[in-house]
C-alpha cells in the first residue's frame, strides 16, 4: 500500500486534489480508498466539538483529542487496508503544526502522546496555495467559522506549512508543489506515485 497524505492549512485545496487523485488512479485500474483527519469516527466528531466550542480550549486538549483521533483512525482504517493506494487528508504533521509550532505546545511532548500512532506517510503532499487565495476561499465559505478558520490564525498556519523545519520535511517525506491550474498539480503528484 502506497500512502499519500495531501497536507496544508484550511482551504488549501486539500479535498479537491483528492477527489481529482482517486479518480484518475481508479481509471488505472488501482485499489484506491480516500481518508482524512480528524475522521469521521466517535473520536474525530469529538474534535469538531472542540473546535466550535465557545470556552478557551488550550492547544494541549486539542493535541490530545487530535492523538486519540489519530490513533483510532490508523487501528480502524490505514493499518488493516488492502488498497494500492490510500490518500489521506492529514496526518501527525497536522498536529505537530497546529498545536506545535502554531499553538506552542511542546514538541516532544506531542511526539510522545503520538507514539502509537504508527501511520507515516510514504509521500507528503504541501501545496502551496498563497495566503490570498485561502482568504478567499474562505469568504465564499458557507457556514461558520471554527477557532481554526480565523483569519490571522490561517495566515499563522500557512506560514508554518510554507516553511516547515528540515526534520519534519524529512519525517513526513514532504514535497512542496507550487499553487498551480488543478490538472497540472494532479498530474505532477501523479508523477510522484510509483505505479
Amino acid at each position: 500500500m502506497f500512502l499519500l497524505c495531501l497536507e496544508g492549512p484550511d482551504f488549501s485545496g486539500k479535498s479537491t486534489l483528492a477527489t481529482a487523485i482517486l479518480l484518475k488512479l481508479r481509471e488505472k485500474g488501482l485499489k484506491v480508498e480516500r481518508t482524512e483527519l480528524p475522521s469521521r469516527m466517535v473520536t474525530g466528531i469529538m474534535t469538531d466539538i472542540l473546535r466550535n466550542s465557545k470556552d478557551h480550549i488550550d492547544p494541549r486538549v486539542f493535541a490530545l483529542t487530535y492523538a486519540a483521533d489519530h490513533l483510532h483512525h490508523y487501528l480502524t482504517f490505514t493499518k488493516k487496508n488492502g488498497s494500492d493506494v490510500v490518500i489521506m487528508e492529514r496526518s501527525l504533521l497536522s498536529s505537530l503544526i497546529y498545536q506545535g509550532l502554531v499553538g506552542k505546545v511542546d514538541m516532544d511532548w506531542l511526539m510522545e502522546v503520538n507514539k502509537h500512532n504508527l501511520t507515516r506517510p510514504d509521500l507528503t503532499v504541501i501545496v502551496k496555495t498563497p495566503v490570498e487565495e485561502l482568504l478567499r476561499r474562505k469568504q465564499i465559505r458557507i457556514g461558520s467559522e471554527d477557532e481554526f478558520e480565523k483569519k490571522q490564525f490561517i495566515k499563522k498556519v500557512a506560514e508554518k506549512y510554507h516553511n516547515l523545519p528540515p526534520e519534519l520535511v524529512n519525517e513526513f517525506k514532504v514535497k512542496y508543489l507550487e499553487y498551480a491550474p488543478m490538472d497540472r498539480m494532479v498530474d505532477e503528484i501523479l508523477s510522484l506515485i510509483p505505479l
